[in-house]
């Protein structure tokens, strides 16, 4: 997707959340959603993005709402794709079925 966005003179920027994929190194018992919406809010402040169509995926529709509050001046749109949309008053544990939390 990267590169057919980039075919089209767009940028595309690809950031992987501490303790996944290859920063998967970085888990620890203390990474949460306020850890993830950091690593874009900083990807932002990073890149000096500005007017940015911002997607999240899965987990990453929870993720991307908590940027869009921290930082929505920076934001032109939000798309969640087959991303989870956060509900005032729930929890991903609420939203994501089988997500069971560490007790």
């Amino acid at each position: 997707m990267t590169r057919l966005l980039a075919n089209h003179n767009h940028r595309a920027y690809t950031p992987t959340l501490t303790g996944l994929g290859e920063r998967s190194h970085l888990l620890r018992e203390d990474i949460d959603l306020s850890t993830h919406i950091l690593d874009i809010t900083q990807e932002f402040e990073y890149e000096d993005l500005d007017n940015v169509i911002l997607v999240g995926h899965s987990y990453g529709g929870i993720v991307i709402s908590g940027v869009a509050e921290r930082i929505p001046d920076r934001i032109k749109r939000l798309v969640y794709l087959d991303g989870y949309i956060p509900e005032d008053g729930k929890t991903a544990f609420d939203l994501i079925p089988g997500l069971e939390e560490n007790t």
